[in-house]
C-alpha cells in the first residue's frame, strides 16, 4: 500500500485499506509497485518527528520558567505537520515528483499528508501561444 485511505480517517475498511498492491487506492501490479517503491526509497524523503520552538515563538501556555531556561521547546510533530515541515523544504522539482507517482491523485494525497496541491496553470500571451503551437491563432467572437 503506498498513499491509501480506508473508508474513513481512522477507518479499518474501505477500498485502499490494507491491501498490498495498491497505490492512490487504484490496484498496480507487483513491477509496478516494485518499481514506484525504489522510485520513493530513491527520494529518500525524511519526515521530520519533532521540531523546535524557540521562546518567542510560544503560546502563552507554553511559556514556562523551564521553557524560558531552555530558550525554547522540542515539540513532537503530527503526521501531517510533519509532512508540512518537510513540503517546506522540498525543491519544486521534489515536489512535483509525486504528481509524477503512479495513479496520483492529488485528494488522497491531501488527505494523508494534509499538503494540497495545486495544478499549475501557465499564463501565456497570444503571440507566446503561436510560437508554442507553431501555428498563427486568430481569435473569433462567439
Amino acid at each position: 500500500m503506498i498513499f491509501c485511505l480506508g473508508e474513513g480517517k481512522y477507518e479499518s475498511k474501505g477500498i485502499g485499506y490494507q491491501k498490498n498492491l495498491m497505490m492512490f487506492n487504484k490496484p498496480i501490479s507487483e513491477d509496478e509497485y516494485n518499481t514506484q517503491i525504489k522510485y520513493l526509497r530513491a527520494k529518500d524523503f525524511k519526515l521530520p518527528i519533532a521540531k523546535w520552538v524557540e521562546y518567542k515563538d510560544l503560546s502563552d501556555d507554553e511559556q514556562t520558567s523551564t521553557t524560558k531556561q531552555l530558550g525554547g521547546l522540542l515539540k513532537t510533530l503530527s503526521y501531517q505537520d510533519a509532512w508540512k515541515e518537510m513540503w517546506s523544504e522540498l525543491s519544486s522539482k521534489d515536489k512535483n515528483f509525486f504528481k509524477t507517482l503512479l495513479n496520483f491523485d492529488a485528494d488522497i494525497f491531501e488527505k494523508i499528508t494534509g499538503i494540497k496541491i495545486e495544478e499549475e496553470v501557465e499564463e501565456m500571451t497570444l503571440s507566446e501561444i503561436c510560437k508554442k503551437l507553431g501555428k498563427t491563432i486568430k481569435i473569433i467572437k462567439d
